[in-house]
């Protein structure tokens, strides 16, 4: 099974610390530097950022694991970075792909343009699971096919909405886990892009040329990307605040096994 972990954004990485725990995942510029396309009534207006840190992503991974609770247990033991990570485990919907197989090419990473996510808001439709029907989503399919052969689009996928969804929460020296749904749907993600491009303008111009499928308003988000050349290493200061946290973290599990055998569970 495939999953998208989400790394929701906090003061800490909206200040540009980026956490080194989704390595070698995707991590994003703070949102003072992003922008939102809004379409609604058929116009396009924009949002620029920053913007609230809880409606955010500061970065995601995808994980192949057997289960969920695999990938839980996976995310409890990632180096912690700050006390007041969220990480949101999602389903991963259909990736994008070119549709004839046998002409397939894999877009090629060009090293001198920067890499932009493009996230699709949520709505209440992507979050009861309605999908849009195979005939309004055609156009988009071209359009990304397209884009997969000019090796601009580099990859995409749907996410599952979060009624399947599990939040695990690091707070001090414990973890604490929230299935979904989550209801506030402005907080929310329900697919992405990863594109490629010279410039923020050609990525927006990108972003605001996709055919999408819904009927009504559309809010989609557009990330730099930050590469991991730029990404900062763990100082020996990180590493012994992460170890005291571990050990807190270990001491506290410990401890909460000892009062479950107390208590006969």
């Amino acid at each position: 099974m495939e999953f998208v972990v989400l790394r929701r954004a906090n003061q800490s990485t909206e200040r540009g610390d980026q956490p080194p725990a989704l390595e070698p995942g995707i991590f994003l510029r703070p949102s003072d530097s992003a922008l939102r396309l809004v379409r609604r009534d058929g116009a396009w207006g924009r949002l620029h950022g920053p913007y609230a840190p809880r409606e955010v992503v500061a970065g995601f991974t995808l994980v192949q694991a057997p289960s969920r609770a695999d990938v839980i247990d996976q995310v409890r033991w990632w180096p912690l970075f700050d006390a007041g990570a969220v990480y949101e485990i999602r389903d991963q919907g259909p990736s994008v792909m070119v549709a004839d197989s046998a002409s397939a090419v894999a877009p090629e990473r060009n090293p001198a343009w920067s890499r932009y996510v493009v996230f699709l808001r949520s709505d209440a439709d992507a979050e009861a699971g309605i999908a849009p029907t195979a005939e309004a989503l055609e156009p988009m399919r071209a359009h990304e096919e397209r884009s997969v052969r000019a090796s601009v689009l580099l990859a995409g996928s749907t996410l599952g909405a979060t009624r399947t969804a599990t939040r695990v929460r690091f707070a001090n020296a414990s973890t604490s886990l929230a299935a979904g749904p989550f209801t506030d749907v402005k907080e929310l993600v329900a697919g992405y892009w990863i594109i490629q491009a010279a410039t923020l303008d050609a990525a927006i111009a990108w972003a605001g040329g996709c055919p999408y499928p819904q009927a009504g308003d559309v809010t989609v988000e557009i990330r730099e990307v930050c590469e991991r050349r730029e990404q900062r290493e763990f100082t020996p200061e990180m590493r012994a605040a992460e170890e005291r946290l571990r050990a807190e973290l270990l001491e506290g599990l410990l401890r909460e096994a000892t009062e479950k055998r107390q208590r006969g569970f």
